[in-house]
């Protein structure tokens, strides 16, 4: 379990590194990643990484602070999956549109802070 932990940091800081070095680059694929899929396959990484946060809380120090975690990863899920009065559509052309460069390497800056964390919290 401790690896899922330590694969999960690292992934959160490499991902959010993105976000911080090739901002512009990193939201034009996120972008054509949700054009070119359904938005219900899309899903399903919020539901796999909720998967991973709730089976490896018992391998932290804080385990109910990952079992939040995964709770509001398949709650993403969800949302996404049904997508109720377009809400999520209307939520991601707002941050593909609305959301500034600075605004995403701020994102990217708490990104790797929390990756950090979460290698921190591992036993």
């Amino acid at each position: 379990m401790k690896i899922i932990v330590c694969l999960l940091g690292i992934a959160h800081i490499a991902i959010s590194s993105f976000f911080i070095l090739y901002t512009k680059e990193t939201i034009d694929m996120l972008k054509g990643m949700f054009r070119t899929y359904k938005l219900r396959y899309m899903a399903s990484y919020p539901i796999v990484i909720g998967v991973l946060f709730v089976i490896s809380a018992s391998a932290t120090y804080y385990p109910w602070v990952f079992r939040i975690i995964g709770l509001i990863a398949f709650c993403e899920a969800v949302v996404a999956f049904t997508d109720p009065k377009k809400i999520y559509s209307r939520m991601l052309d707002w941050y593909f549109e609305n959301v500034s460069v600075r605004t995403n390497q701020l994102l990217g800056i708490i990104g790797v802070i929390f990756g950090t964390l979460v290698l921190t919290w591992a036993r």
